[in-house]
């Protein structure tokens, strides 16, 4: 029962979480319709559907105990009193309740079109699949790391695995039913990363433990044989895995429409999240090498010095493998037009190799002052910075160059359409912004130290060392917010009379997930708001029918479309 409670209070901020997000989307999906029954429609539906998932929460952990309770023969009744009567507790509180509850939602979800598409119900879809999704594969994991290590097996963990198992197949079943599916696309995404996430992981931790082992053999490091145990724990993580993955992206999440959502999952956590992998497994085994020639490596062993090497083929092989296939999600290039997602895609490494190639200058900058202050470093201490100096040099820039010379030579051949890219314009105010803020707090931080200094009289040297840091960050950033001013400069000068010139706003009545809108965003540069539809247009002959249509209709908000010939377009809209 312990366990149930522990489950339980990792699952409440999650509530909670939920609650906050479906408290705020609603808000701001209110904000120009401040009228009193949308507030009280707001208010109902928060309480409403916290409660559900409280009651939820509660009911499923509550009927678990009592199965495993019973399956005792009656032994766990009496030798844990307190935890059978706190599940009957939260079975006889919480399942009438969460029933009344669901059966009203039932209801509102026949009559009422509008409550299927509101903000709220797809939160408490949301919640309530990842809550379910995230415990089964946590109990999953566990009931099979007992059931390999031959322990004996703890039934409670496979009671409460069936049990939310059953709740994540219910919610799943409503959601493909009731649910709405624009609004269900994150679930599915977060599933997606939950799955992407721990198969990786999985990847990783088996590429590392079968490499280790080869080079064990190889080179005779260690002398103890850890058996197949890592091995084992990487194939549960991949168990637990792949099948989520499998079912959440290749069946459901890879065939949604590449929106915002669709993108940042893509290029943020595969693409990004793999070169990251990449980037971390070089960069170790690059620093392994520089180490050993030029700083110190703390052994005198080199088997025993570069055992670090599995590990790193271990994260660039699935930082690799993550980066590669998410990239050809996005497409070849070829001879096609280059789209925002390209774009998207090169800024975001650029970014990444500059910040890890301005981290090894800073750092070249930093041990340069302390050994010109004659620091007391050690030639092994200032032989290990210098190493991860040149690490991060010989990892980043290459990454930078790459990237940036790509976006760079776009910007030579179609100047008006990279120009007015908003991801260019996010990068440059982004990297121009961080850096002149890093730029003036390291300026505070070098005044201080050096006025503090002179007014106790300790002005020399030692503020030197002091500084070092700051100082090296101050050039650093200071540097790339010039550079990238500079950059800035130049694109607004050359696109200033084309900008001023450009369609500002377009109003799209349709769904925010038709083509047109990326499309206008990345090859105009304008503003789209969009309207979406819950319905086919009604068609009106005049102004009279008109009148009668808009009398009689159950939406809260339609907009009129006059045809031109004295009839009118009438389009349900959810604005």
């Amino acid at each position: 029962m312990e366990a149930a409670l522990g489950i339980l209070g990792s699952f409440i901020p999650l509530l909670i979480l939920g609650g906050i997000i479906f408290l705020v989307a609603k808000l701001m999906s209110n904000r120009d319709k401040a009228t009193e029954e949308s507030a009280g429609v707001a208010i109902r539906r928060f309480f409403q559907y916290a409660i559900m998932l409280a009651m939820l929460a509660l009911t499923s952990f509550g009927l678990a105990g009592l199965i495993d309770a019973a399956a005792s023969a009656g032994s766990r009744i009496t030798t844990d009193a307190t935890g059978t009567a706190l599940s009957i507790a939260f079975v006889v509180v919480g399942l009438p309740v969460f029933v009344g509850l669901a059966m009203y939602t039932a209801h509102k979800l026949r009559t009422d079109p509008r409550e299927q598409h509101s903000v709220g119900w797809a939160v408490y879809l949301t919640v309530a699949l990842l809550g379910s999704l995230v415990t089964v594969m946590l109990l999953t994991g566990a009931f099979l790391a007992e059931l390999l290590d031959g322990r004996r097996i703890d039934r409670a963990i496979g009671v409460y695995a069936v049990v939310w198992t059953i709740v994540w197949t219910g919610h799943w079943w409503v959601a493909q039913r009731r649910g709405d599916a624009q609004r269900l696309q994150a679930q599915l995404l977060l599933g997606s990363a939950a799955g992407l996430i721990t198969t990786f992981a999985g990847i990783t931790a088996g590429t590392m433990v079968v490499l280790s082992q080869i080079y064990d053999r190889l080179f005779q490091v260690s002398i103890v044989d850890t058996g197949i145990e890592p091995l084992a724990g990487s194939f549960i993580v991949l168990v637990v895995g792949v099948p989520v993955w499998w079912w959440y992206w290749f069946r459901h999440g890879r065939y949604l429409h590449r929106g915002p959502l669709w993108l940042a999952y893509v290029l943020l956590l595969g693409v990004l999240g793999g070169a990251i992998a990449v980037i971390i497994g070089s960069g170790v085994m690059v620093f392994g090498v520089l180490e050993w020639f030029l700083g110190d490596p703390g052994t005198t062993s080199p088997a025993s010095h570069f055992e670090f090497i599995p590990g790193a083929i271990g994260s660039i092989a699935a930082g690799g493998v993550s980066w590669l296939y998410h990239s050809t999600l996005v497409g070849g290039r070829g001879d096609r037009r280059r789209t925002e997602v390209d774009r998207v895609y090169d800024y975001l490494l650029a970014g990444a190799g500059l910040i890890v190639a301005a981290s090894g200058i800073a750092t070249l900058i930093a041990i340069s002052l302390k050994a010109f202050a004659g620091s007391g470093l050690t030639s092994f201490q200032a032989g290990n910075t210098t190493a991860a100096a040149l690490t991060l040099l010989v990892v980043g820039t290459p990454l930078w160059w790459r990237y940036w010379s790509t976006i760079q030579g776009y910007r030579r051949t179609n100047p008006d359409s990279e120009l007015r890219s908003v991801t260019r314009r996010i990068y440059l105010f982004a990297l121009f912004g961080i850096a002149g803020i890093v730029a003036v707090i390291n300026l505070i931080i070098i005044v201080f130290t050096v006025f503090s200094d002179v007014l106790e009289g300790n002005f020399g040297s030692l503020t030197l060392d002091r500084a070092s840091v700051p100082i090296a960050l101050l050039l650093t950033a200071g540097a790339i917010a010039g550079y990238h001013f500079v950059i800035f400069r130049e694109d607004r000068t050359d696109t200033h009379v084309e900008v001023e010139a450009a369609l500002k706003r377009v109003v799209l009545v349709g769904s925010s997930t038709d083509p047109i809108v990326a499309a206008i965003r990345s090859d105009l540069g304008a503003s789209v708001t969009v309207i979406d539809v819950v319905s086919p247009p009604i068609t009106a002959t005049d102004i009279g029918e008109a009148v009668e249509i808009l009398q009689t209709t159950d939406h809260q908000a339609v907009v009129v479309i006059p045809d031109g010939d004295g009839g009118y377009r009438i389009q349900p809209t959810n604005d």
